[in-house]
């Protein structure tokens, strides 16, 4: 399919990056000349995800009622972000010591998010607007995923949002919006976008072996903000490196284009998980969160139009954007196999190959410096096979640095299935020190599935080197990185702004 048919097809935009009309930065975003936008909208998410004044509506401390885990998360999430919490109950005085408000009307400061608890969400909505809030999260389910009444219901949110200066989260979202995050892990961060919130959840909890993440939206129904919002407002944050997501539907063809064109400029990779290639996967995405899935074929087409990474598991989603996060781009595609044991080295070097990625023979000389170490018998060209010995020593780190230095190598993969301490600990500890000393890429594959091992837990897991847990997933993200990186290189927006004639 080629690039026009794709614009037709999912936003109708053929011909949107001519006759564009300028407008100062802080308006409405740039668009042309049948006033579509060809820039995502420009939003305050600084705000939403810090905001200075957090009310929330439906405030309870009842055991039997889920409002008051609710409320707990909340207020515990705004107070640790340094936010003033205002809870709102037309029905109690005070909640754990604080005090309530009748109305979110009462609230004697300006509201930067209101969490609304309650079921019955559009009245609260319009007391909401009323009060002029920034930003509202709508938890209660009901709407566009439950069938023709539901989306009168959406509907008519849709509506009064429209009209005013509110934006909002949902509805049927969860509170994985208002999760903590650990910044103190090595590294960039991964950035999660997702219509399901128990599918975000191995994404977030990658925080527990090493994966440093920054923030979550979970998009539910989109009766306002979407994946493009956040997607676009990620793609500029400095400190993420990667766009996780779990999508079952786009809102829109066009804000997706848009959204993905300006994480392609900005050098920020989308890896996604869509849903919907199967009648029984659309199905069940509209029951879900109203999404309809869409053509695949259409989105596979944008995606390659846009570098975007899509892969089929959570784990592989977890891992593929960690080891985006986690590189710097090569320069050049060859990929070079090191491991302890040649029946390791035969297998990944088998699966790489298959997946099209290229593994050139080492250098002359490098071969030659290799054998200094190796011995003469075992096979040093690439894949480089050093016996085992040789990683308990002081020649690990030597053979390492003469692979990394070699000319024809832009990735590392060193697949480590024997985890036996005498040889994985130094070798655990030399890869971390090697890829701290280049930009070159370096992947390790922890082959045990116990996972409890001093070099795994404490050294790996430690460093912000790309870990894997099997071999397919290391391919997956290895063709990846190449794939984006090839990508970037000859990108250019068809967004972007025309030269003005002279």
């Amino acid at each position: 399919m080629t690039a026009r048919c794709v614009q037709h097809e999912l936003g109708r935009f053929h011909g949107a990056q001519h006759n564009l009309t300028p407008v100062s930065p802080s308006g409405p975003p740039r668009s042309d000349v049948t006033g579509r936008p060809v820039e995502p909208r420009p939003l305050d998410l600084d705000t939403f995800f810090a905001p200075k004044t957090v009310a929330v509506i439906g405030a309870s401390d009842n055991p039997r009622r889920p409002n008051t885990a609710m409320t707990k998360k909340i207020r515990g999430w705004a107070q640790q972000a340094g936010a003033d919490v205002f809870l709102i109950n037309p029905n109690r005085d005070e909640i754990d010591g604080q005090k309530c408000f009748r109305s979110v009307l009462d609230v004697p400061a300006d509201v930067d998010l209101a969490a609304v608890l309650v079921g019955d969400a559009v009245p609260a909505l319009e007391q909401v607007i009323e009060k002029k809030a920034k930003f509202a999260v709508v938890f209660a389910a009901g709407f566009a995923e439950v069938g023709k009444d539901g989306e009168r219901l959406q509907a008519r949110m849709q509506d009064l949002i429209a009209a005013s200066d509110l934006h909002v989260l949902g509805p049927n979202t969860n509170l994985n919006a208002f999760e903590t995050f650990q910044p103190d892990l090595p590294g960039k961060a991964i950035a999660l976008i997702t219509q399901s919130g128990h599918q975000g959840r191995p994404i977030f909890q990658g925080q527990e072996i090493g994966i440093r993440l920054s923030h979550w939206a979970p998009t539910g129904n989109e009766a306002d903000l979407e994946f493009a919002d956040f997607c676009a407002y990620f793609a500029d944050q400095s400190d993420v490196g990667a766009i996780a997501c779990y999508i079952e539907g786009f809102k829109d063809g066009r804000t997706l284009m848009l959204a993905a064109d300006k994480a392609a400029q900005a050098g920020v990779p989308i890896v996604v998980i869509k849903v919907g290639r199967t009648d029984e996967g659309r199905k069940m995405a509209k029951a879900h969160t109203g999404h309809l899935t869409g053509s695949d074929a259409v989105t596979s087409a944008v995606f390659r139009q846009f570098g975007v990474t899509r892969v089929d598991g959570l784990d592989e989603l977890l891992e593929v954007s960690a080891a985006f996060a986690r590189t710097k781009p090569p320069a050049g595609d060859g990929v070079c196999v090191y491991s302890i044991s040649g029946g390791t080295g035969a297998h990944m070097a088998d699966m790489a190959a298959a997946a099209g990625l290229r593994i050139p023979p080492l250098t002359k000389e490098t071969q030659e410096r290799l054998h200094e170490w190796i011995p003469p018998y075992l096979r040093v060209s690439n894949p480089v096979d050093n016996g085992g010995a040789p990683s308990g020593d002081s020649r690990g780190r030597k053979i390492l640095d003469a692979i990394l230095a070699d000319p024809n190598v832009d990735l590392l993969v060193c697949p480590i299935t024997g985890a036996l301490a005498s040889m994985s600990n130094r070798l655990a500890q030399d890869l971390v020190d090697v890829a701290a000393t280049t930009d070159k890429a370096v992947f390790v594959v922890w082959g045990s599935p116990v996972g409890d091992e001093e070099a795994y837990r404490d050294v790996l897991l430690k460093s912000d080197v790309p870990v894997f847990r099997t071999f397919a997933n290391a391919v997956k993200a290895a063709t990846a990185y190449f794939d984006y990186h090839a990508f970037r290189s000859k990108y250019r927006s068809p967004f972007a702004k025309p030269a003005l004639k002279a």
